[in-house]
């Protein structure tokens, strides 16, 4: 087994991590809106908690595009991986900016 095949399965490993990280903040999410589904408070906690755990998904499946870049084979293999790794950083970065704004607006209550 050559590095380039070590490295794939630990992009996908990595990838894999992500995906579970965030499917279980969306079922810890769901469990949370449906049994608190009547405090408005609450619906703003799971938001910042759900956001969080979507930013480290995220943050995962970035690192495993980072790993991919590694055993592209030609540019345009290299160039998607680049567009995917600029739009998943852009929208983790806004979601920081949205979970940012929900911690000042929880603060600002409490």
């Amino acid at each position: 087994m050559g590095v380039i095949s070590i490295l794939l399965i630990v992009k996908h490993v990595v990838a894999a991590i992500g995906v579970v990280v965030i499917l279980w903040g969306a079922l810890q999410a769901i469990y949370r809106f449906t049994a608190r589904w009547k405090k408005r408070n609450d619906i703003d906690m799971i938001r910042l908690e759900f956001a969080r755990v979507i930013i480290l998904g995220l943050e995962f499946i970035v690192a495993a595009d980072v790993i991919a870049t590694t055993t592209a084979p030609d540019y345009y293999s290299l160039g998607i991986l680049a567009s995917l790794v600029a739009i998943r950083t852009l929208l983790t970065y806004f979601m920081n900016k949205e979970v940012n704004k929900l911690s000042a607006t929880r603060r600002k209550r409490v």
